[in-house]
Parts: structure tokens; sequence; C-alpha cells
């Protein structure tokens, strides 16, 4: 039926793309491989991904630039690969700061202070009358 026709065409699609050439590029990873020891040393003298492959496509020609994400994943496989761990750019040290202490307009007031009336509890209702005494009202008002 339908379902047989469309199972015919995706493995007929499926055979075309063997007769394709692949679209990932061997040699790409394979030269991240190669060059997988420099890039580590080169990130722990504190450059990053984005500017070692700058340096790396500007020896590649236009039609062989290489794109960020498929370069860092290229770079995770081959570490992964040679057991390295990832290395994170050196980076300058923040200066050592004080302790932080509250502002002053966070603080609470002392007791010295006058302090400003307080709102009713809610646990303590205020008086209000009945419904008896609120319906005679009404009824004489009327």
């Amino acid at each position: 039926m339908c379902k047989e026709n469309e199972f015919t065409r995706a493995k007929k699609a499926l055979a075309d793309l063997k007769n394709q050439p692949p679209k990932r590029s061997r040699a790409l990873m394979a030269l991240v491989q190669d060059l997988v020891e420099e890039i580590q040393d080169a990130m722990g003298r504190g450059y990053t991904l984005s500017e070692i492959l700058a340096a790396l496509n500007a020896t590649r020609g236009p039609d062989d630039q290489i794109n960020f994400f498929t370069f860092r994943n290229y770079l995770q496989k081959a570490r992964a690969e040679r057991g390295l761990a990832p290395v994170q750019p050196k980076r300058a040290k923040a200066p050592a700061r004080a302790p932080s202490r509250p502002l002053p307009e966070m603080t609470r007031p002392k007791a010295q202070t006058p302090s400003a009336p307080r709102q009713p509890d809610a646990q303590n209702a205020h008086h209000t009358s009945s419904h008896k005494t609120v319906g005679r009202n009404m009824k004489g008002s009327l």
C-alpha cells in the first residue's frame, strides 16, 4: 500500500547517499587530531578557540574555511581519543577585595529610633456588628 511505497522510496534515498562522497571531511578530522597537542598548548598560553581557529583559517583558502562548531566538535573528539582533558585559557586573576558589607539602607533600623505605628495583627480581629444588628439598622432606615 502507501506505506510500502514510502519504504521503497526511503531505501532508494539511502542507497543514493552511498553513491555520493561523504559530507564530513576525514582530512579535517585528521588535521585536528595531528594538531591537538599544539592546540592544547596554545590554549594553555591563554589563546581562545576562536583565536586559534582564526589562525588556522588564515592559512586556508576561502572554500576550505573551518566552521567554529565543527572545529570544536573535532577537537573534543580528538581529546577524548587521546585521553586529554580540556584546557581552560588562563585568565587574569581578579584583585583581592575586602569582604562585602551590607549597604546602610539594607540594614534594620536600631531600637533607638522611634518606630512607626504598628498595623493590627491578623490574629486580632477587629469588632464588627453582627448581621442581626445590621439587619435591624437597615429596616429602621427604610
